[in-house]
């Protein structure tokens, strides 16, 4: 493929753009290099080639840039992001050893769920941008607040040409390739910008890649093994325990509000096995400024055209906060390949994926407690019949319900696959036993306080 400029240029990536609208296929253009403001200049000079419509710019600094798995682009959209994951893990020090395994992970994951990856570092010296800084439609100013590089209350990224070199150097493969575009004058390095980002995209469109399947993913030991459901609480014990708790987890919100850190709970459980009524307990002793709770049904519209992440990336807690989950991304992992509404592949690279994502929120200050609501399959049964012959709980029964449980051993089969496979330290399970309700959520209750009492 030749060389293009000027209009021929933005014909050509135009002509690109429209193939990709129709077909449904995402983009995400990902930019990264030492230089400030340059870089947002030569990225806002691109962009301007590009037909308006279905872009989206992102500009990422350091307390944000851990949330890009809420930035990823639609079916049909391109995303440009000004920084990266690349930035994350060199401004958190993530250890050389780890750093190939996360990105791979990650990368691995968006270019698996249809996501054309495009990445390219911008090379610049010093001697040379000031050469060729009178060529810059405005030249790049120290002193502009936010949007300059200097600013003592706006702490850009410290990245540093070797490290980000060397980062290049173990992260560039045939899926995942970089292109690395030294930087000169405005006009010219723009060009090779677009004809780089029009080389990907064409060969993406005539060379679809082939979604892989996942590596062998490590397995963890599985709470559920050691539950006892003989477990037993009398009603006066539960009312003291559970008065003594809230009111220590009352506490513990204060002293989180006042971190830097967040908490994720995270409820999956057998149908009736009281998630919603352990949720309640929890939050009752909650101020609601500083919770969500978030019941995961099907995805809309939206949510499907994204990754299976995208919409609970989106709802993670800023700092101080908490986010409650009553089923969350694990229906990856359940009722999606039970159901047949996730293919093989994506199945076995489900763990893999989610241990990424969680690896990312922990990282990142994050707290993370998983709930699994354990009881025997004779409760559920005692509890579905309560259920449709009490007029004031028939709400709470569906045929769906029904039919889950008519396949109760597909679903504990995969349900201790999912545990055993992101049991991790970092975002361990907590298996309760909730055949006696009053023990499981005074079990919920300390787990929490505990594990808050920990890390705080």
């Amino acid at each position: 493929m030749g060389s293009y400029s000027g209009k021929e240029l933005e014909i050509e990536l135009n002509a690109v753009q429209h193939t990709l609208f129709n077909d449904k296929r995402a983009v995400l253009i990902l930019f990264e290099g030492v230089g400030g403001s340059q870089m947002s200049f030569l990225i806002n000079g691109f962009t301007s080639i590009l037909e308006p419509r279905g872009i989206e710019y992102h500009s990422f600094t350091p307390d944000r840039v851990h949330n890009y798995l809420g930035y990823t682009p639609a079916k049909g959209k391109i995303a440009i992001f000004d920084r990266s994951w690349y930035s994350y893990v060199i401004e958190n020090e993530i250890t050389s050893k780890d750093r190939g395994k996360y990105i791979e992970s990650l990368e691995r994951c968006l270019i698996n769920s249809g996501i054309i990856l495009v990445k390219i570092f911008l090379h610049m010296s010093e001697k040379r941008m000031d050469e060729v800084k009178d060529s810059y439609p405005v030249s790049p100013s120290k002193d502009c607040g936010f949007l300059g590089d200097e600013d003592p209350s706006y702490h850009r990224f410290s990245l540093k040409e070797d490290d980000v070199s060397s980062l290049i150097d173990s992260t560039d493969s045939k899926d995942m390739p970089w292109d690395v575009i030294d930087v000169g004058k405005f006009n010219d390095t723009v060009n090779e910008i677009g004809n780089v980002v029009l080389r990907r995209l064409k060969d993406s469109i005539e060379n679809d890649y082939i979604p892989t399947s996942s590596r062998i993913v490590e397995r963890y030991d599985n709470p559920r093994n050691s539950v006892d459901f003989s477990q037993r609480l009398s009603k006066s014990e539960y009312k003291d325990k559970l008065k003594r708790y809230q009111s220590r987890l009352a506490a513990l919100q204060c002293k989180l509000a006042l971190s830097n850190r967040s908490l994720v709970l995270l409820f999956e459980g057998w149908d009736a096995a009281g998630k919603g009524g352990s949720i309640k307990r929890v939050t009752k002793a909650l101020n609601p400024r500083g919770y969500a709770t978030y019941p995961t049904s099907a995805p809309n519209d939206e949510e499907r055209s994204n990754t299976y992440l995208w919409r609970f990336a989106r709802r993670l807690p800023q700092k101080g906060h908490i986010s409650i989950f009553d089923r969350s991304w694990y229906g990856r992992m359940m009722v999606e390949p039970i159901e047949g509404l996730c293919s093989e592949k994506e199945y076995s690279r489900s763990a893999d994926e989610i241990n990424m994502f969680e690896r990312n929120m922990t990282d990142n200050g994050r707290i993370v407690i998983k709930f699994w609501m354990d009881i025997t399959k004779d409760v559920q049964l005692e509890r579905f019949d309560d259920r449709q012959n009490n007029p004031m709980k028939q709400w709470k029964i569906t045929d769906e319900d029904w039919r889950n449980r008519e396949k109760w051993d597909e679903y504990e089969s995969f349900i201790n696959t999912m545990i055993e496979s992101t049991n991790t330290p970092n975002a361990p399970w907590y298996a309760i036993e909730s055949v006696d309700k009053y023990y499981g959520r005074i079990k919920v209750l300390k787990i929490i306080c505990d594990t808050l009492e920990k890390e705080l």
